[in-house]
């Protein structure tokens, strides 16, 4: 009696034909597992884009609110210059500095010494220390921001920098009311944050009123 045994080469083909399918199911969870993975990758890099954007935003528009401030303070200071009742204008500093009580936030250059706001380039430095912050002579506050809403609460910070030297005695506010002095050049440097206070922008502006 002949025994046959059976073929083998149908089962090998079996075996062959399901490694090729498990590895080809293994290539296709790979390739999605990378294409969700540069997906969430891309959301979230342009999420943080959007964010800067967005602090840089309001950095840009806090520093512009306290060049207007300053504008506006000065104009002020003029105008009770001419009536006779100048305090924040009757005094400067020496060349160098910046000055103290009704003088704060005015500064004079001098070609050796560095200006007030240079420390403003550095985000690690605190900023308190330079200049004066948006409103502390015109009164005027950042709005209480509603829980969720966009903004900053820290106030934006300026500097002034006479650019008129003036006689010794002159004073500025009646002077220049009076047209006996050339007019005056002021250049005044803004400092705003974001939410993110390493996020910051500084504007600068040369003021003649």
């Amino acid at each position: 009696m002949l025994n046959s045994a059976p073929a083998p080469y149908p089962s090998r083909c079996k075996r062959a034909g399901g490694s090729a399918t498990l590895v080809l199911t293994a290539a296709m969870l790979l390739l999605v597992a990378a294409t969700t993975l540069a997906g969430l990758h891309f959301l979230l890099h342009s999420r943080q884009i959007a964010s800067y954007q967005l602090e840089r935003e309001i950095a840009f528009r806090a520093a512009d609110t306290a060049l207007l401030d300053a504008e506006a303070e000065l104009l002020e200071a003029l105008r009770a210059g001419a009536a006779g009742a100048d305090v924040r204008l009757a005094a400067w500093p020496a060349p160098g500095q910046c000055g103290g009580g009704a003088q704060r936030g005015l500064c004079r250059p001098a070609a050796d010494v560095p200006p007030p706001w240079v420390d403003w380039l550095d985000s690690r430095r605190p900023d308190d220390a330079t200049g004066i912050a948006a409103g502390s002579f015109s009164g005027v506050n950042l709005p209480i921001l509603p829980p969720g809403a966009i903004g900053t609460g820290t106030l934006p910070r300026y500097v002034v920098e006479l650019l008129h030297e003036r006689p010794p005695g002159e004073q500025l506010g009646r002077s220049y009311a009076a047209g006996t002095a050339p007019r005056l050049r002021f250049r005044i440097t803004a400092l705003g944050t974001g939410r993110d206070a390493a996020v910051r922008s500084l504007l600068q502006s040369e003021f003649q009123p």
